[in-house]
């Protein structure tokens, strides 16, 4: 008995100290700025909202600020010149920086699917069940350097279609259907669903065509994360406690995404959602899988975006994923 409160008294010390540290209700919150893609939110960033608006961020010591700042690379061009911290976007474009000499590391996966819905509102515009179904088409696609862009490109030159890809800027997709320019418009949720409710026909989806691969991460550079290895971990930890509720508590995603939306009907809020789940495009683990990275590089040495291949380990660094999944 006496042995079994030796240990009790042991473990009452020894576990405290094994547990991370708490934020103090009290204490002031770190402010940290997260640059964004596109000029608003999106349903896309959900664990990111998530991780806002259900008070896991401040739970654990931030203070997010976020900044839209255009396409992928005008975000990590935002990180490396110090106007934001932290990068949301394309990640493949701190291995572009290591490829001319320059910084960059991801730190954290969020998406691996390519969510793109194809709309149209033309009736001789067919299902679309395979790339080869685009020949003869006009497309909408977000500008050059867009992942959206690299893909189309890539279908078109792998399977040597006849395909027009039309570029717009966020929020000229659907114009572009609309105007007669293009016969099927490839968009995000929840524009996606809003179209759907209106009439329009969802008739492709790009993920069906693309192996999941580094869609969307998190990305910081080597000074901030020498400097600041705590943030850095206090990031990555609210993005994997967002992702595991949004699997969890789709309810959660629904009511932010309401709150994103307030003018949106519930149903085109819950068909937007469920339809991001479905693809599973967020990744349980926020932690970058090899073998997506290197999907996504080869994707960009096709293009010649990418000079050289690169190991993974050059622009990743996946210690603080790991460390937020224990």
């Amino acid at each position: 008995m006496r042995a079994l409160r030796q240990l009790v008294f042991l473990l009452i010390i020894i576990l405290p100290l094994s547990l991370p540290p708490a934020h103090a209700a009290d204490a002031p919150l770190e402010k940290i700025t997260v640059a964004q893609f596109g000029k608003e939110k999106f349903l896309l960033y959900m664990p990111l909202y998530v991780a806002m608006e259900e008070g896991i961020f401040a739970k654990n010591g931030l203070d997010v600020d976020l900044k839209f700042a255009g396409n992928d690379d005008q975000i990590f061009a935002a990180v490396i010149g110090g106007s934001a911290q932290f990068g949301m976007g394309d990640p493949v474009f701190t291995a572009i920086s290591h490829d001319k000499g320059g910084p960059g590391k991801v730190v954290a996966m969020m998406i691996t699917k390519l969510p793109l819905g194809g709309v149209t509102n033309k009736d001789k515009v067919p299902r679309i069940d395979k790339p080869e179904d685009l020949g003869g088409l006009r497309v909408s696609s977000f500008p050059e350097p867009s992942t959206t862009y690299t893909i189309l490109t890539e279908l078109k030159r792998t399977h040597n279609l006849d395909l027009s890809i039309v570029q717009a800027p966020f929020g000229g997709q659907i114009p572009l259907l609309e105007t007669d320019k293009v016969d099927i418009a490839f968009d995000i949720e929840p524009t996606v669903s809003v179209t759907e409710d209106k009439g329009y026909r969802v008739v492709a989806n790009l993920a069906d065509w693309a192996d999941p691969q580094a869609i969307t991460g998190v990305t910081t550079t080597e000074d901030y994360i020498k400097s600041h290895p705590e943030t850095v971990q206090k990031v990555v930890a609210s993005l994997q406690q967002a992702v595991d509720l949004i699997y969890s508590s789709p309810q959660t995603s629904y009511d932010v995404g309401k709150k994103l939306y307030p003018n949106l009907s519930e149903k085109v809020i819950k068909a937007a959602v469920d339809r991001m789940l479905a693809m599973d495009i967020y990744p349980r683990s926020v932690s970058v899988a090899g073998d997506l990275w290197q999907r996504s590089l080869k994707t960009r040495l096709d293009s010649g975006e990418l000079k050289k291949p690169q190991a993974t380990e050059v622009a990743v660094d996946n210690s603080f994923a790991l460390k937020a999944q224990k």
